[in-house]
């Protein structure tokens, strides 16, 4: 997991090319998400795409965690207070067992639930299940940009 800031997105680019796209796209384009609709945008077919997406949080433990084999995942909250829960897949207790056709499996455990400051990102890599879309206090609506980025 890396959380980093969006202002700089050259310092990630020992990544890969794929994911310093995704960076400065999500860099330079800032400003524009908060207006754009919930949907699935192409940057370069299936090796870099977005989802917009709007939603309301829900309590941590109303989700398992996830986690990907295919994709990056680079998220951003665009707007409202969301929180993000964070464990190493290798701890955790597979609860749905991995779908090829989605790139997801799901987990239960213990993790640490963190905040992106604005401006910011955090990127997970397959050996990182994690927890989106989480409250701490309240109930938020959240509009958030998810990059996925494949490996």
């Amino acid at each position: 997991m890396i959380l980093g800031n969006l202002n700089y997105p050259s310092r990630y680019g020992g990544l890969g090319t794929r994911v310093l796209t995704g960076l400065k796209f999500l860099s330079e384009h800032a400003g524009d998400f908060k207006n754009m609709p919930a949907g699935h945008y192409e940057i370069d077919a299936d090796n870099i795409f977005y989802e917009v997406s709007d939603f309301y949080t829900v309590p941590a433990q109303a989700k398992f965690f996830e986690a990907h084999r295919k994709y990056i995942d680079i998220q951003v909250t665009i707007s409202g207070e969301e929180w993000y829960g964070h464990a190493i897949v290798s701890l955790l207790k597979e609860e749905q067992k991995y779908s090829d056709d989605k790139d997801i499996a799901f987990y239960s455990g213990e993790g640490v639930y963190l905040q992106t400051p604005p401006g910011h990102f955090i990127l997970f890599m397959p050996e990182d299940a994690h927890k989106p879309g989480v409250f701490f206090q309240k109930r938020e609506l959240v509009k958030k940009v998810v990059m996925k980025v494949k490996i």
